[in-house]
């Protein structure tokens, strides 16, 4: 099988900041995009010897340097890889983090939380299911978010008591997903760009009425939305309602 053409010469490349030791968004991101969009990866340093929580609160102030790294790219849109860390922000420390992001980039950048927020606004899903692979303060650190966001956090749904986002198994996201209660509930918000949704989404045969909305799921929207392409068909296996917003327009 040849590869597309796209891959080595895509209609746009966006920049994208990651943890370090994050194994997921790529090939997911990879996964949900056409070729024409080019994917150029950066990781954030290695901080040994700090606490989950430690790093959070690191992480914002070296995002600024990380999109730098890619010097002179001709880069469409930036992705910050990250929720956790918005969370301590709230939605308002979010959006103005991304505005000034943006401005030092020279192009849009989006952190994968308020991604999954325009996404909710997109599909004017005002209750939400949470699900967390995150530890119990975090956990009440991301529906803090989602209320400040102006969402009714009808359930959340916790997968583990230690952060091992990384290590979580299809079957075990999966299993969070069929206990969330679907009355009363508008998406379900999957949070943290380390989780492996993609597998447990596509097991849940696309959902035609209830959207499954992970943080690399959104962030795919958003760069479709915002670079104007149509996407393929692995984006509306996976959450057919976002891919009809973008086949409407």
């Amino acid at each position: 099988m040849i590869a597309s053409e796209h891959l080595f010469t895509p209609q746009a490349r966006i920049a994208v900041l990651v943890p370090s030791a994050n194994p997921t968004i790529e090939p997911e991101l990879r996964f949900l995009l056409p070729d024409q969009i080019g994917l150029h990866v950066a990781r954030l340093p290695v901080m040994p010897g700090t606490t989950l929580d430690e790093r959070n609160l690191a992480y914002t102030g070296q995002y600024a340097e990380g999109f730098a790294g890619f010097g002179a790219l001709a880069l469409s849109a930036g992705i910050v890889g990250l929720t956790g860390p918005s969370y301590r922000l709230l939605p308002e420390g979010d959006m103005a983090l991304c505005e000034s992001l943006t401005d030092a980039a020279g192009y849009p950048v989006v952190t994968a939380s308020l991604a999954i927020l325009h996404a909710l606004e997109a599909l004017g899903a005002g209750r939400i299911a949470l699900v967390s692979p995150y530890p119990e303060w975090l956990t009440e650190k991301a529906a803090a978010f989602w209320r400040k966001a102006g969402a009714e956090v009808v359930q959340v749904v916790t997968i583990s008591e230690e952060f091992r986002a990384y290590a979580l198994t299809t079957d075990e996201v999966a299993g969070a997903l069929s206990r969330v209660k679907r009355e009363g509930c508008d998406a379900v918000v999957m949070s943290g760009t380390g989780m492996l949704t993609v597998p447990a989404c596509l097991r849940m045969s696309g959902d035609k009425n209830l959207p499954f909305l992970s943080s690399n799921l959104c962030a795919a929207w958003w760069l479709l939305h915002r670079l104007d392409i149509a996407p393929d068909e692995n984006l509306a296996r996976c959450t057919p309602q976002l891919a009809a917003l973008l086949s409407a327009r």
